[in-house]
């Protein structure tokens, strides 16, 4: 008697779509329309397709799930790999994730989706809830590095509390303890990437406005 094979795991693509919006930075869920966890709020995801490459099936997820084209990703790039064969109960599933940085004014459907602030995305189906944890704990080591990904997070402007905000949002979302960002704006000040813009932001309460800093390569900036 032949010894059976193992199941091959199937292979999906599950994407993270991150958004500014009134100030925060949000996640963006779909509402599952087949089981398991119908009718709960998840990440799009998708399976891959024989002929399909990752990028494009991470769009496609976006697409089919969340209603979200092309033409609104200002930047996406991979953010790692869960293999816990019991992460899904319908068997054996790799999940490759991509993190999509969406425009802030990227227009949602009225049903079906929502924008969550992303360190408060809780009992979500699969592994969903540790996806983001790494995710967000990805995108925040990428910041500076990544940039494409810095650029599309933090728009063709922002000022040095923008910047700290979204540091202190990753990191919360990441489960880290909150980073000191007292030193952001020297050294926004003596980056080669970045110059003062020409009006400051508008002052929150006391003290001084917040600096407004923009891309010195405007060629390459994503436009929000």
């Amino acid at each position: 008697m032949k010894d059976e094979l193992p199941r091959q795991p199937l292979v999906s693509i599950d994407t993270v779509p991150l958004l500014v919006r009134d100030g925060r930075l949000h996640v963006v869920l779909g509402d599952r329309v087949f089981e398991p966890f119908l009718g709960q709020a998840a990440l799009p995801g998708v399976l891959l397709l024989g002929n399909e490459r990752m990028h494009e099936a991470a769009l496609r997820a976006l697409e089919s799930k969340i209603g979200v084209g092309a033409a609104d990703v200002l930047a996406l790039s991979g953010a790692g790999v869960f293999d816990n064969p019991d992460r899904d109960p319908r068997g054996p599933t790799i999940s490759i994730v991509h993190t999509a940085i969406l425009r802030p004014r990227t227009a949602l459907p009225e049903s079906g989706v929502r924008a969550v602030p992303l360190d408060e995305a809780r009992g979500l189906p699969f592994d969903h809830e540790a996806i983001i944890r790494r995710t967000a704990g990805t995108v925040l080591d990428s910041l500076w590095r990544d940039l494409p990904l810095t650029r599309a997070l933090l728009g063709s402007t922002f000022s040095t509390a923008d910047a700290a905000r979204r540091e202190r949002e990753l990191a919360a979302a990441a489960g880290r303890p909150e980073p000191d960002t007292s030193n952001l704006g020297r050294t926004f000040a003596k980056s080669p990437l970045l110059s003062k813009a020409a009006a400051a932001a508008e002052p929150r309460g006391k003290g001084k406005p917040a600096a407004l800093w923009a891309w010195i390569d405007a060629e390459s900036r994503p436009s929000a």
